[in-house]
């Protein structure tokens, strides 16, 4: 997705910030119900499927989701790849797979330079807030957002991206 800098951001939310369209896209990934997405990261950084999404398709999504099947007080994290499930028969059953379809949308890309330090202060400071101090309104449409790790992410010391769906809101 080509990003061009939201002026004056770091400023404004204490993060540099992008502005980018993407058309939408398809996931494919393991997913599970949690209270925390770091349950998810965890369990899928420890136990090779980290690796296999690497191996397939590069860039991970983390993708904090809601839907019927969510039990109460918690969501759908699914750690994913924009790959077809076809791409994942020789590392893993199909049914260990599952496919989320994410919107068309304009996106704030929230740069943190440092996950372990940056990730938690990005949630205190709470991205939705922050989305409108930059003039932007979630877009529920889409209804999640993406945590983005990078093929150069390789440890909870390095760079990642968190992407919010925004719309204008209208006067």
């Amino acid at each position: 997705m080509e990003t061009t800098e939201v002026k004056d951001s770091r400023q404004l939310v204490g993060f540099p910030v992008k502005l980018g369209r993407s058309p939408g896209f398809t996931l494919t990934g393991f997913t599970k119900f949690v209270t925390s997405g770091g349950e998810q990261y965890g369990l899928v950084r420890a136990d090779g499927r980290w690796e296999i999404l690497r191996q397939v398709g590069g860039t991970i999504y983390g993708a904090a989701s809601s839907d019927k099947d969510c039990p109460k007080d918690h969501y759908r994290y699914t750690l994913a790849v924009q790959t077809p499930a076809g791409e994942f028969s020789n590392v893993c059953r199909p049914e260990d797979l599952f496919t989320l379809q994410v919107r068309e949308s304009e996106w704030l890309v929230f740069q943190l330079e440092h996950f372990v330090r940056q990730y938690g202060q990005l949630w205190q400071a709470d991205p939705y807030a922050l989305v409108h101090k930059l003039g932007w309104s979630f877009n529920s449409r889409v209804g999640l957002h993406l945590d983005v790790y990078v093929p150069s992410f390789v440890s909870d010391d390095d760079a990642m991206e968190f992407w919010m769906p925004v719309v204008k809101p209208r006067n």
